[in-house]
């Protein structure tokens, strides 16, 4: 899956150099959206110059973008900043979804479950994942599978829109 920088512009989700290290980590960022944001970046703020920048906006095929991303974020992948990146690029995947299967919600909670997979099982979306047994003590043998979609899906938006409000106050 690709993700375009302006899902996070358009959610008013701040993007770093950070944001783009872990994006093109998880394989979410393309190097041709890199090379835009160090365009972007380099026309806004036309005083730097940092050789790292320069060599991402001029996206020569011989360039190590990993590397040059990671000596730009300064992120540990294993601190909370980079968690909260994580986060940032999991959110958006989710949402892209969300969009994507809104008229197939059987697909849409398979589609979750694949993400939940990717992002390597975060405790936090285990409520709505299909195939795990409900932790609140929801019994779906009394409820009918449209009741069960339903309650999966309504609890994957509650997810999404608590995550939103997180992400965007930038709190980690």
């Amino acid at each position: 899956m690709h993700i375009s920088l302006d899902f996070f512009k358009q959610n008013n989700i701040h993007i770093d150099w950070g944001t783009l290290y872990v994006g093109y980590k998880l394989h979410l960022l393309k190097e041709d959206d890199i090379s835009d944001y160090a365009v972007e970046f380099l026309t806004n703020y036309s005083e730097t110059d940092d050789t790292n920048i320069i060599q991402l906006a001029m996206h020569r095929s011989n360039i190590d973008f990993e590397n040059l991303l990671k000596e730009l974020s300064d992120l540990n992948l294993n601190n909370m900043a980079c968690q909260f990146e994580v986060r940032k690029w999991r959110l958006s995947v989710l949402s892209l979804i969300k969009k994507a299967y809104q008229d197939d919600r059987e697909e849409l909670l398979v589609k979750v479950s694949e993400a939940y997979a990717d992002f390597n099982y975060p405790e936090d979306m285990d409520y709505f994942i299909n195939y795990l047994t409900p932790l609140d003590g929801y019994n779906p043998s009394k409820h009918t599978k449209n009741e069960n979609i339903t309650r999966l899906i309504n609890l994957f938006y509650e997810f999404l829109f608590k995550e939103q409000r997180y992400i965007v106050s930038g709190k980690h």
